[in-house]
């Protein structure tokens, strides 16, 4: 994961010319007609690009090297007007562009990026802030070769749609003879009248309630209405059974007749109150906020305080606040209805007093999520979940905005039903909710690749080996991109991966994998054989093959004696702030985590395994005991070469699960096997488990923090990072040996195969096999630079 790399945020179709308000689209305030030679010859070729051309389709960039980019002329706006970028254009090679805006300098904050197909004409839509006179644009084509057409550029100015002041939620009083039903450790209670009123109760504690002041907006006539459901609308609720159902009827300023349906059945079996809602208006509704279903975890019992939360994908909290800036500063730092493709699989959860709250949907294009915790939206001096139409898809909403820019249809007397679930039980953090979860939905079937067989993987891998430009005359390169600073060096893990390969090949082949594997080893130092590697992935057993290994483990020895110097007495590692630079430690509450230490510790750990040496596994146990201050937490803070301490952190749960698994294979002490699992599923809500476009790349994509580089930019949510998730998935695969019965061993393989997937293919010669640093979802392209393919 890499600040050079690319990355994408937002993409969508042009907006119609009449909106669904009935508003018409206003004139724009700044328009580029590239089919036209003068305002091409506006624009100037800055960095790795030939001279513009206009044809007649527009203005045609011939890329020429890896970070292409044009400049156009400074242009006056009106301060103070929010604006759309809209873009018309088509790339060879398709991938992320990227538009800068500025006065003087061009920088990564003051950017947004494009989802761009390759070969096809695409209408691009994405939000801008206010500018103002001089205002200049940068745009960063796609690819690092082949040409990209762009018919038009335009700046329009944006209408936001305005919050109401939203109703403070008035407490939810159980009357005597309120309605009852439950399941294993959840229970529902609720009134027989009003909106909103029911209690969850967990384990007979209440631990969240409804919303009796719910309100529906919708635009009529270009004008936003509001209907206090609360105010205006009537409710009933009868029981039958082991069901709960609530009908709330109530009628807008326009004569619109509403009904919502809440039914909550409790299933004994599961353990789990399912919830069905189903909304419907008699007259055609252009819909701007409609709350399917709401929770107020903590009101009437825990208030604002929580041990954890999440929100799988986006949010992985501690007792801190949501949509904070701990871990990214501006518009991606607001969450509360995030893009839907963000989520790695639809679960919200609360946990506190020892106590846990899951909310599970069924996702559809057409709901999104609401989470706010503590409840800023509505002021409830709780936390809020829910389910809203319309949904969010990244493009019709301003970053975590409760309300779309524009409105969505429902039709008259035509139904719209929610299907979700809820969970509860005994816990201390919300990893219950996330076994949960799994429990009950499971995980998707295995990614497909056309690598299914040995001996075809094995191909593909040793021509990314020997043809793609990761090798240099017998000196490799962790990864490649043009203009990188990627340089070949010795290595001795390639050796390994290719004598692995040779076997399950044509005797050509493998004669050329063992010639280059004896190259490889020429270059490298008999004691750095076990240490002289590429791969984010590495074993310390290249001298058990080749040999040299006394000389290897006093390599070994001497590097965990080292590792020793960087603990602090109560068995922390700090992270030390660089000379020059941010303070990544700034935003979170100590210098220390469990991500940054857990990684010294597995290292040292694999050192005392490898040595054999009784001194240095004993002080190595010792640091592996001291890891208890980091029990029931969450992980973070494993890639502070870039991203700040604080962030949740994929590669925190694999240094764990690593560590762990070694101590429980040293000792057989079963907490340390039970440390290692729960290490293993904070890992889980990382990882895709559902396929959020319907593209081929999706299930087993991981996502590796919760946050972006620097606090600014890429905004790595929703953006696959693979090696950080091929680097977890190994920490499962040692797991899956000592706990077989967990689904380790195929969230592992998932993974890897996601990996293969997002690989680059056998016709590109330079970067065959190699793994993109970053995948982007929608347009299913992939972002530099290419990592070499032990990992």
């Amino acid at each position: 994961m890499r600040s050079e790399a690319l990355f994408c945020l937002l993409a969508c179709l042009c907006s119609p010319l009449v909106l669904a308000s009935g508003k018409a689209a206003s004139a724009p305030l700044v328009s580029f007609n590239f089919k036209q030679a003068a305002t091409v010859g506006e624009w100037k070729p800055a960095h790795d690009v030939a001279p513009l051309v206009s044809t007649s389709e527009g203005m045609e960039i011939r890329i020429t090297g890896g970070d292409p980019y044009v400049i156009g002329p400074a242009r006056d706006l009106p301060a103070g007007t929010n604006l759309w970028l809209k873009a018309r254009l088509k790339s060879d090679q398709g991938g992320t562009a990227q538009v800068f805006y500025f006065q003087t300098d061009a920088t990564e904050e003051h950017s947004v990026r494009l989802n761009v197909r390759p070969g096809a004409w695409e209408e691009l839509r994405v939000p801008l802030p206010p500018q103002g006179p001089g205002t200049r644009l940068r745009l960063d084509p796609p690819g690092d070769r082949g040409a990209c057409v762009v018919e038009s550029l335009m700046l329009e100015p944006r209408d936001m749609l305005k919050e109401p002041a939203w109703p403070k939620p008035d407490p939810v009083v159980l009357l005597t003879g309120s309605l009852v039903v439950g399941a294993g450790p959840i229970s529902i209670h609720a009134s027989r009248r009003g909106v909103g009123q029911f209690v969850v109760a967990v384990r007979d504690r209440w631990v969240a309630t409804g919303h009796p002041r719910p309100l529906i907006g919708y635009i009529l006539a270009g004008e936003q209405r509001w209907l206090d459901l609360g105010e205006k609308g009537t409710g009933i609720t009868t029981a039958s059974g082991n069901r709960l159902r609530t009908v709330i009827t109530a009628t807008d300023q326009d004569t619109g007749h509403w009904k919502l349906t809440q039914e909550f059945i409790a299933s004994p079996k599961r353990q789990t109150i399912d919830v069905r809602c189903t909304v419907t208006v008699d007259q055609d509704r252009n819909v701007t906020f409609l709350p399917m279903l709401l929770l107020l975890p903590g009101s009437r019992s825990f208030g604002t305080s929580k041990g954890q939360a999440l929100l799988a994908g986006q949010e992985y909290l501690e007792d801190e606040p949501s949509s904070s800036e701990a871990d990214i500063i501006g518009p991606g730092s607001h969450r509360q209805v995030p893009d839907s493709l963000r989520l790695t699989f639809p679960l919200m959860a609360i946990q506190a007093e020892d106590r846990y709250l899951g909310l599970l949907w069924k996702q559809e294009p057409y709901f999104s999520a609401l989470f706010d915790s503590p409840d800023r939206l509505l002021k409830s001096n709780a936390h809020l979940m829910g389910i809203l139409y319309p949904g969010s898809d990244g493009s019709n909403r301003l970053e975590g905005s409760p309300l779309p820019y524009d409105p969505s249809l429902l039709k008259g007397k035509q139904a719209l039903t929610l299907s979700a679930t809820l969970v509860g039980g005994v816990g201390k953090s919300v990893v219950p909710a996330v076994q949960r979860y799994v429990e009950l939905v499971g995980l998707p079937p295995l990614p497909a690749t056309p690598l299914g067989k040995p001996q075809q993987y094995a191909r593909w891998s040793s021509q990314s080996w020997l043809s793609s430009k990761i090798g240099a005359g017998g000196l490799y390169r962790h990864a490649y991109w043009p203009g990188s600073s990627f340089n070949p060096q010795p290595t001795a893990d390639v050796a390994y991966f290719l004598e692995w390969l040779a076997p399950r090949l044509d005797a050509a082949l493998a004669d050329q994998l063992r010639g280059a594997a004896a190259e490889a080893l020429s270059r490298v130092p008999d004691d750095s054989l076990n240490v002289a590697s590429i791969s984010h992935v590495r074993y310390p057993v290249t001298s058990l093959i080749f040999g040299h290994v006394a000389e290897c483990l006093d390599q070994a020895l001497k590097a965990g004696n080292d590792l020793l110097s960087r603990f602090q007495p109560d068995g922390t590692v700090l992270y030390d702030k660089p000379a020059e630079g941010n303070d990544l430690a700034r935003t979170h509450w100590a210098r220390h985590a469990n991500g940054l230490t857990g990684q010294v510790v597995a290292s040292l750990l694999e050192s005392a395994v490898v040595t054999g040496d009784p001194d240095l596994r004993a002080k190595a146990l010792a640091a592996l005991k001291r890891l208890d201050i980091y029990r029931n937490s969450v992980p973070r803070g494993a890639q502070t070469w870039e991203v700040p301490l604080h962030t949740p952190d994929i590669l925190a749960s694999a240094h764990l699960v690593k560590a762990y698994t070694y101590g429980y294979e040293l000792t057989g002490d079963p907490d340390m096997l039970g440390q290692a699992r729960y290490w293993a599923w904070t890992g889980v809500p990382f990882v895709y488990l559902v396929n959020p476009t319907a593209q081929p790349v999706g299930p087993y994509a991981t996502i590796a923090v919760y946050g972006a580089t620097q606090w600014v930019a890429p905004n790595w949510m929703g953006l696959p990072v693979q090696w950080c998730g091929l680097v977890y998935s190994d920490a499962l695969y040692r797991l899956a040996r000592l706990d077989p019965k967990g689904p380790w061993r195929q969230l592992a393989e998932g993974i890897t195969l996601s990996g293969i997937q997002q690989s680059w293919p056998s016709d590109d010669a330079d970067l065959q096999g190699l793994l993109p640093d970053s995948f982007n979802l929608r347009p299913q392209t992939r972002n530099p630079v290419a990592i070499n393919p032990g990992t």
